[in-house]
């Protein structure tokens, strides 16, 4: 039995906050502007919420995104409507493809009984106006617009609830000034109940004659291959994913978004498929007979646009698992699908399937570091080259060699996220991420600053470009202002280094003036260091996870390294530009 939650009257703002705290919702991220201001004014001194003041709309959301994918909880983005829209896009659409929990709070500075005259700033869609409702729909899962104060309530326990049900994503509710006046109590219509009661219950369901069948194919292969996506991240499941590796002696290779689930260090780890992944992981793939995808769409950039090389469901059978059906079965056929939880569903696999001893097979061991073994990209010159600027290759094995195991990367778009994606080894699982859904720069710096918010004890590093780094370098005052000691290492190479090497000796806009990074973020109030030799790397590596402010260091790179290196021979036919 569930009965109103309401006991006494309260402003629609209050019980709004009420539902985030019931929902366990520990962090509010915005920009007061609009109808939100009395939200904002309900959250001041709540006991259990921080709010932290953003300087840029896209920095919330992209801080939400990444907290999202690091926990699989959703971080309220809250703020004007046009500007929610607009300028916070970035993360949302990263969210919606990443399947991302957020959850949007916004208002369509309305007018009121004027809106159909188009008052300043409306977004009702009216003629004159703009339509939130619409601009929403395309970077979110859902968007619900409340016209009354109960609903306004409600709404808000349906968008956390829809954020995280089935394939997470970004839910927006959009107040009309209407729902934002006047109380709600005991007596609302609709009737107010515990948020708990719409909030999902996790699902331990799994279809037994699937499991039964996708074990079997799992026990009577020769060469199977576990393929790790995005989802096992999202659905907390790489402790799972291993035991399962380890049960059945099985290699693992990950996807370009599932990079990090799985210690690349490991003697299963084959690394990561696809367009710009690892040669050893494409090989695993492509000679496996059975093949178990988790937690991943199997998209165009994993498969080499779905070459038959890599997967082929006339040679190959495929396991999938994965928390939407419509995921499953979707870029190619699968035989065998298990709808669920990929924590649960690992689980259940693992207690399904025999221990992995095969007559007559290698171990996974053995046919992982033999793929491994027959391309040794990590002993180039490059990686051992001191000279000025330095070569990414020479800045990722430094980084690999003193950065902390534990510490969480984020990385950001462009060139530098393939060389990190390619070259860098990540070891502790869950601790990498990078924009592979959308794939927007300025991602790097937000992100590591959510990292910091979910682990406060974990040293988080932002790895970007200097192009990427100029999109949300504003962010650091945030971090100052709330105490956010993230490390940022900017690979400063003076170009967009991916279009400027996809367009050779035409390129137009590619280049930057030279910027001292470093100075610019010591007048933010960061600590800082321009990088003249790896030595000083090596020493700013290493002093950064005792830092008590935000410390950026800016390491002049040489751009004689395109991305024609990372790309695969799978992938050359089509990629010839590369961007």
């Amino acid at each position: 039995m569930t009965t109103s939650s309401l006991q006494e009257e309260r402003r629609v703002a209050d019980a709004i906050v009420d539902v985030l705290a019931e929902a366990g919702v520990e962090f509010v991220l915005g920009m007061p502007g609009g109808y939100t201001g009395s939200i904002f004014s309900a959250l001041h001194e709540h006991p259990t919420i921080r709010t932290i003041q953003v300087r840029e709309e896209s920095i919330g959301s992209t801080m939400a995104e990444a907290y999202g994918r690091l926990t699989g909880r959703p971080l309220v983005v809250m703020g004007q409507g046009e500007w929610i829209a607009g300028n916070a896009g970035q993360g949302f659409l990263e969210a919606l493809l990443g399947c991302s929990p957020i959850v949007i709070l916004t208002e369509m500075s309305d007018g009121g009984a004027l809106s159909h005259h188009a008052p300043y700033q409306s977004g009702t869609a009216d003629y004159g106006n703009w339509d939130a409702p619409g601009a929403l729909g395309g970077v979110t899962k859902r968007v619900m617009v409340s016209h009354d104060p109960a609903q306004a309530v409600q709404h808000t326990q349906l968008a956390i609830k829809h954020a995280l049900t089935g394939e997470p994503g970004p839910v927006a509710v959009i107040f009309h000034s209407a729902a934002l006046r006047g109380r709600v109590g005991p007596e609302s219509k609709p009737r107010i109940y515990p948020t708990a009661a719409y909030l999902p219950r996790r699902s331990d369901a799994v279809d037994t004659n699937a499991l039964r069948a996708a074990a079997a194919a799992l026990d009577a292969a020769t060469r199977p291959i576990i393929i790790a996506g995005n989802g096992v991240r999202v659905g907390q499941a790489c402790g799972a994913l291993a035991a399962l590796a380890r049960h059945l002696d099985v290699p693992v290779v990950t996807t370009a978004s599932g990079k990090g689930v799985y210690d690349e260090t490991d003697p299963l780890a084959g690394g990561v498929m696809g367009s710009f992944g690892w040669p050893s992981a494409n090989e695993l793939v492509g000679g496996a007979d059975v093949v178990l995808a988790v937690g991943t769409k199997l998209g165009p950039h994993d498969t080499a646009d779905e070459h038959p090389d890599l997967l082929d469901p006339n040679r190959q059978t495929l396991i999938q698992i994965d928390i939407e059906p419509l995921n499953a079965a979707w870029t190619f056929p699968a035989d065998h699908v298990l709808v669920a939880d990929a924590q649960i569903a690992l689980d259940r696999l693992r207690d399904a399937a025999a221990v992995g001893r095969r007559a007559g097979a290698a171990t996974g061991a053995a046919r992982a570091a033999e793929a491994l073994g027959r391309v040794d990209e990590l002993a180039a010159p490059e990686f051992r080259d001191d000279a000025m600027p330095l070569a990414p290759q020479r800045t990722i094995s430094i980084l690999h060699e003193v950065f902390p195991d534990d510490a969480t990367i984020c990385c950001d778009a462009g060139e530098n996220r393939l060389f990190m994606m390619h070259w860098y080894r990540s070891k502790t699982p869950g601790r990498y991420l990078q924009p592979a859904a959308g794939g927007g720069m300025g991602y790097a710096v937000p992100a590591a600053m959510a990292a910091k918010l979910a682990h406060p004890d974990r040293p988080a590093l932002a790895v970007c470009g200097d192009g990427g780094f100029a999109m949300s370098m504003h962010a650091l005052m945030t971090a100052v202002q709330e105490h956010l000691p993230i490390g940022v290492l900017v690979l400063n190479n003076g170009a967009l280094g991916w279009v400027l090497h996809g367009m050779g000796e035409k390129a137009v806009a590619a280049g930057f003036d030279p910027f001292d990074h470093a100075a610019i973020a010591r007048s933010l109030g960061c600590d800082a260091v321009r990088v003249e030799s790896t030595s000083d790397l090596r020493d700013a590596l290493k002093s950064f996870p005792d830092a008590t402010r935000p410390f950026v260091i800016d390491v002049p790179t040489s751009l004689a390294t395109s991305f024609r290196e990372v790309t695969q021979d799978i992938a050359r036919q089509r990629r010839q530009t590369g961007y």
